[in-house]
């Protein structure tokens, strides 16, 4: 039964399994605060939407950034989002540096990634791009200067699809003596009609808890270097995520810590499938 669940997680990794994608959501967050905040490289939860429809553009904040004429950083990027009926899709934006370029689509209800598909001999972006809303600047997605991808342990379940959360891995860079624990949590949200309210309730349906000290060397100031684990659900039995819900990897701790973290959980149904649209 082993070899046969392993082959399947294979086949599932390497997305060969009709109407199943596994996604794998990781982030890094340098300053978690005291209270759960989402584990995110812009250091703060992420910002829907305030209404379905709003308009959204990404820009770079370096000119090496752009595709016509082509740079050496970002030329292409993918943003991935879902619609304010819960349909996911992405869009194909050619960049254009420091001047924002608006995405065609306007019913964006949720950004679930965007990363990079084209690029320049840097092979990465060369400023942080951001994505954002035009009107309030709200950010709900950023890719940092030397990488590819943005970071956010979010995820929103398509209409007409499931999510099986598989479990999830953490490392907290660093307990400072005396700070006493540091929690991650994996949480879910329930949302509602249109889903893109911020005061959405936090579920916590997971939960470890780091202690100053454990599994690592105390460095001479004293404090952890750091603790790194990972997290199944008993019996390897993933949780279920219904379609429309939203999951996430969240942290807190009594004084600043470093969190990077990161979830696997495959998603499956056939309903409401991607489509694609470019700029």
């Amino acid at each position: 039964m082993t070899d046969i669940a392993n082959i399947q997680s294979l086949a599932v990794a390497a997305n060969t399994v009709t109407n199943v994608t596994l996604v794998q959501p990781y982030a890094d967050n340098t300053t978690v605060g005291t209270g759960f905040e989402t584990i995110c490289n812009t250091n703060a939860d992420q910002v829907l939407p305030v209404i379905a429809g709003a308009d959204i553009d990404i820009v770079s904040a370096s000119t090496d950034d752009d595709g016509s004429p082509a740079g050496t950083g970002a030329q292409t990027v993918r943003v991935t989002y879902l619609d304010d009926d819960f349909n996911q899709a992405y869009q194909d934006v050619t960049m254009d540096g420091t001047t924002e370029v608006e995405l065609t689509e306007q019913n964006i209800s949720f950004v679930q990634k965007a990363e990079i598909i084209a690029s320049g001999t840097g092979l990465a972006a060369a400023g942080a791009i951001t994505i954002a809303d035009v009107t309030g600047g709200g950010v709900h997605a950023v890719i940092d200067a030397g990488s590819k991808e943005s970071g956010n342990c979010t995820w929103k379940i398509p209409a007409g699809h499931s999510g099986y959360v598989h479990g999830f891995w953490y490392d907290v860079d660093a307990v400072a003596a005396g700070a006493g624990t540091a929690e991650i949590a994996l949480q879910v949200a329930h949302a509602e009609s249109s889903g893109v309210a911020n005061s959405e309730t936090w579920r916590t349906v997971a939960k470890v808890t780091v202690v100053e000290g454990d599994n690592d060397v105390v460095a001479a100031t004293g404090g952890n270097q750091n603790n790194t684990g990972s997290f199944s659900f008993p019996g390897n039995v993933p949780f279920v995520v219904p379609a429309k819900a939203m999951v996430r990897l969240a942290a807190k701790a009594p004084a600043a810590v470093a969190v990077t973290a990161g979830f696997s959980m495959s998603v499956q149904g056939s309903g409401g499938g991607t489509t694609v649209t470019s700029s």
